[in-house]
């Protein structure tokens, strides 16, 4: 058995042990964090501030997710708008200029060319990003429209047996034009609601409601399928009628362009708002940030020095105790 007072020093070098390895550990969490680690105690339990910053961080921090998904929305949407006018605009020039070359084989490789930009086009409008359409509306699950060689399926019967440029026209028009026509019934698969406005702050949202079934892409595609379908080998078209419908989506194409431009415009003013409404929540959340810190922060320097002279301290005790412990009748004598 250990004496009275052995028993009573083992206990006292273990409870300074405890309060020191507690306090050493509660140091280190000090350090790493750069917060302490009780809050509560710290304040005096005065923590009505505290919370209240908090909820400000949380929700700041909502706002800036919010404000990366819209720019990323906004800036993959404004990437494909310029594609797919780049390739349409390049095209509509070809095809004005087709009354000056019109031999068969030009006017066949227009068509073709017409073709292909359509399929460009409804591609750029079938993008997704990160698993989501851009161009769907509500139904991010799927893609916003039937792919291009499909839709100029459903419109050959419809032009085919047309002998007039006026005559397909109006076969177009009542397709891509004509409520619960063609277009809204077989070409768009997406949803009829937008996207509803992303919070950005308290005061600003995002309204990203740019869907494939606008009219400006309505018309372009209506444009793009006519200059397709022109030379094709189901058309009725005399060779002078070929050449008017070349001509005719060609400057309808412009046309269309123009109003895509506006689209462009809008969301450009769209994205820099977003941007500008990040700036400001990044600077209200680094203020609040800092204003914690004042609250709950650790001087760091004080901190450390303080760990480093509790770590001595705890090592003094271990060798203390290791001597203690070998201590014994037969060393005493």
């Amino acid at each position: 058995m250990q004496p009275i007072g052995d028993m009573a020093r083992s206990l006292l070098l273990r409870s300074e042990h405890t309060r020191l390895k507690t306090e050493m550990d509660t140091l280190a969490t000090e350090i790493a964090t750069g917060f302490v680690k009780d809050p509560a105690a710290h304040l005096k339990g005065d923590v009505a501030g505290l919370l209240s910053i908090d909820m400000s961080i949380e929700r700041l921090e909502t706002y800036r997710i919010n404000n990366n998904e819209a720019t990323i929305l906004s800036q993959s949407m404004q990437t494909t708008l310029d594609q797919l006018q780049s390739r349409s605009d390049e095209l509509s020039n070809v095809l004005l200029s087709s009354e000056l070359t019109p031999s068969p084989a030009f006017l066949a490789t227009m068509s073709k060319d017409a073709g292909e930009a359509l399929e460009s086009v409804v591609g750029g409008l079938n993008r997704s990003v990160a698993g989501r359409f851009l161009f769907s509306g509500t139904a991010t699950d799927r893609a916003p429209l039937e792919d291009a060689e499909t839709l100029l399926d459903d419109l050959r019967p419809l032009v085919s047996g047309e002998t007039s440029v006026a005559g397909v026209q109006a076969q177009l028009d009542a397709w891509f034009d004509t409520p619960g026509g063609g277009f809204e019934t077989s070409t768009y698969q997406g949803a009829t609601e937008s996207l509803s406005p992303i919070p950005l702050s308290d005061s600003e949202s995002a309204d990203i409601d740019i869907r494939a079934d606008n009219q400006a892409f309505r018309d372009l595609m209506k444009s793009l399928a006519m200059a397709a379908l022109a030379a094709d080998p189901s058309s009725g078209l005399s060779p002078d009628g070929k050449v008017e419908a070349l001509r005719t989506a060609g400057l309808q194409a412009r046309s269309a362009l123009e109003t895509v431009t506006e689209l462009r415009s809008g969301l450009g003013s769209l994205e820099a708002r977003i941007e500008e409404t990040g700036a400001r929540n990044e600077s209200e959340r680094t203020a609040t940030q800092i204003a914690r810190l004042d609250l709950v922060g650790t001087d760091q320097y004080e901190t450390a020095s303080r760990y480093e002279s509790i770590r001595g301290q705890l090592e003094s005790l271990y060798a203390i105790t290791a001597r203690s412990q070998r201590l014994s009748l037969a060393g005493y004598l």
